[in-house]
């Protein structure tokens, strides 16, 4: 697995892409309409990359195959928050629908850790919504444990 540095034109289909995908995770999760969900998804995406592409501690890759097949896309940032180690923390990592099912996610998320350990950062993090299963079964055998749990009530 390769990863490839986004064009500005890659980063403009994988945002559109990326704010689509997190709009219907949480009009799911919290039972909002589809245009609050979006515009909800849409703030959040906007207020962590104020600068989009070139935003500071923030990095966006093509994940390719082959020769140069994409089958994917990975955004990816470090926190700082002292006194806890520096981490990497996965934004979103999408396998293309037509290339699902073939462990290309285990493959990003081997390229993923060997990326931060080039760069010494030793801890991985990423949320994943709660009926994800598939995703959540994948990073369970990828090593990944919980370390938090949001926990809520429709009321």
């Amino acid at each position: 697995m390769m990863l490839m540095p986004m064009t500005a034109a890659d980063f403009q289909a994988f945002a559109a892409r990326s704010v689509a995908g997190y709009a219907r995770d949480i009009a799911r999760t919290y039972g909002l309409s589809e245009a609050l969900a979006v515009e909800s998804a849409s703030a959040d995406f906007n207020d962590l990359l104020a600068e989009g592409l070139d935003t500071e501690g923030h990095w966006f890759y093509c994940l390719c195959i082959d020769e140069g097949v994409e089958v994917g896309s990975l955004w990816v940032g470090v926190v700082e928050d002292p006194p806890l180690p520096a981490r990497l923390f996965i934004y979103d990592l999408e396998i293309h629908q037509a290339f699902r099912r073939q462990g290309l996610s285990r493959q990003a998320l081997s390229a993923v850790e060997a990326w931060a350990i080039e760069r010494g950062i030793r801890r991985l993090e990423l949320n994943v919504f709660a009926d994800n299963h598939g995703a959540r079964r994948l990073y369970e055998t990828s090593g990944m444990a919980v370390c938090e749990i949001t926990m809520g009530k429709d009321l």
